[in-house]
């Protein structure tokens, strides 16, 4: 499928080929720093990313040619520690599934924070021979299952499949813990 993908639509597959290798770095920083709490010491560099980094990762996406339109709203540069951590790599799974699975057209994401409640979105156009029914949506077989893992474990809710005829949906609700 990258193959295809290269050759229909090089500035496309180079995006995504850009996505896969930002969320590859930022999957070993995660293992690097859970190992080093394992050894009970502390890893050299311990993940950073949080949702005050989003709009970076916004940038970047265009910046590889992806359109993007964002709509960020309620006070979510508050949101601090693990949930904050956990929101980004959420959004950033979900935004790199949209540009790999994508056929074009806008990436939409929304971003919406309450007191209580932080509000994932990332909708994106499928294209032709791409099936939306249940289940079926190509994925590497781990990005959502350890997606629906992380939010289970941050006790919210997560919806991910058919959208509207050739659209893809992930969708994603965390409490926001009093102190949060």
């Amino acid at each position: 499928m990258a193959s295809e993908l290269l050759a229909a639509d090089p500035v496309a597959a180079r995006a995504a080929l850009r996505s896969i290798e930002e969320s590859s770095r930022t999957a070993l920083e995660d293992l690097d720093y859970v190992l080093g709490v394992l050894r009970d010491q502390r890893a050299e560099t311990a993940p950073a990313r949080t949702l005050a980094d989003l709009p970076e990762l916004i940038d970047r996406l265009r910046h590889a040619g992806a359109v993007v339109e964002s709509e960020l709203s309620g006070d979510w540069t508050q949101v601090q520690g693990t949930l904050s951590r956990a929101a980004y790599r959420i959004l950033q799974e979900g935004l790199t599934n949209a540009l790999r699975h994508g056929a074009g057209g806008p990436i939409e994401l929304r971003v919406a924070a309450t007191p209580d409640s932080l509000e994932l979105d990332v909708v994106n156009r499928t294209g032709p021979g791409t099936s939306t029914g249940q289940g079926t949506f190509p994925t590497s077989g781990h990005g959502m299952p350890g997606l629906a893992e992380r939010v289970r474990l941050l006790h919210g809710e997560i919806e991910a499949g058919p959208h509207g005829p050739r659209h893809w949906r992930l969708a994603v609700r965390l409490p926001v813990p009093a102190s949060a």
